[in-house]
């Protein structure tokens, strides 16, 4: 009898996860969907190509450059969601970082009060991801800072996965912020080919996992192209939505990672396979 018992235990434990790994378990059905998220705004007049773009797409705008408040507020004026992206220190090329970076070396105060400028220079921003950064989202102690200020603030963290060692969005989880990672950038090469050679691939992982996030960038091939897509997604029957609209499912796909490291070669989000 003990023994059925620990037996029915085991299977609803079970059960459990994989409700909260596979939420397609459920009852309700579950439509695929792609959140692009379009990085880099404020640098050009050209970014105001990306703002006119139809579509859910989410802009995540560099503060203190020429352009931030203007395209800040025309998004949010078309109703896109705005992001801040954040500089973040990187292993290299840290000339390019830009005003308002956050560094390994800066003491806390020194650190939220940078973050907090950065952001409040982004209107509307609903939350963060990380431009460059692939030093300081290796190192827990900056990362801490980042996401307790972020849970204050009510601000969601998107991890740009500039770093497979990456521990923001495991930081995230701790302080229950809105989290992911993105699974693919899409414009690392701009030759038609390989648009949509990536863009397949985020269609196939939303297929796959429900959800799918992809980064891409203001440049002119990348615009042309996403002003393209929507017929394919209307026929496979995949909505584009803000990025806010996938976390809440990313938060639990990470959170039962975290829960059960057994099951991580179950994990369909695993940035290793999937980031280009």
């Amino acid at each position: 009898m003990v023994l059925a018992s620990c037996n029915l235990t085991k299977i609803s434990y079970g059960l459990a996860f994989l409700l909260l790994l596979f939420p397609a378990f459920s009852f309700a059905a579950s439509t695929a969907r792609i959140a692009i998220v379009i990085d880099d705004i404020g640098y050009r007049k050209s970014d105001a190509a990306a703002i006119k773009l139809d579509g859910n797409f989410t802009y995540s705008i560099v503060p203190f450059a020429p352009l931030t408040r203007k395209f800040a507020h025309a998004a949010h004026a078309n109703n896109k969601e705005v992001m801040a992206h954040i500089p973040m220190e990187a292993s290299r090329n840290n000339h390019l970082l830009g005003k308002g970076a956050i560094t390994t070396n800066m003491s806390k105060d020194q650190l939220v009060r940078q973050l907090k400028l950065a952001i409040s220079n982004v209107p509307f921003a609903q939350g963060i991801n990380n431009h460059m950064g692939s030093k300081f989202t290796t190192q827990p102690q900056p990362v801490h800072w980042v996401m307790e200020q972020l849970a204050q603030s009510n601000l969601y963290f998107l991890d740009s996965k500039t770093s497979a060692n990456s521990v923001g969005e495991s930081v995230a989880l701790k302080f229950g912020l809105q989290t992911g990672h993105r699974h693919i950038f899409l414009d690392n090469e701009l030759d038609q080919l390989s648009l949509e050679r990536q863009f397949d691939r985020l269609i196939r992982i939303a297929q796959k996992h429900h959800n799918a996030i992809a980064i891409a960038h203001p440049h002119p091939e990348t615009i042309a192209f996403l002003s393209t897509i929507q017929s394919k997604l209307n026929q496979l029957g995949i909505e584009l939505v803000p990025l806010s609209e996938i976390l809440p499912y990313t938060t639990k796909v990470a959170r039962a990672k975290r829960l059960a490291p057994a099951a991580q070669s179950q994990n369909p989000y695993q940035s290793a396979a999937l980031a280009k």
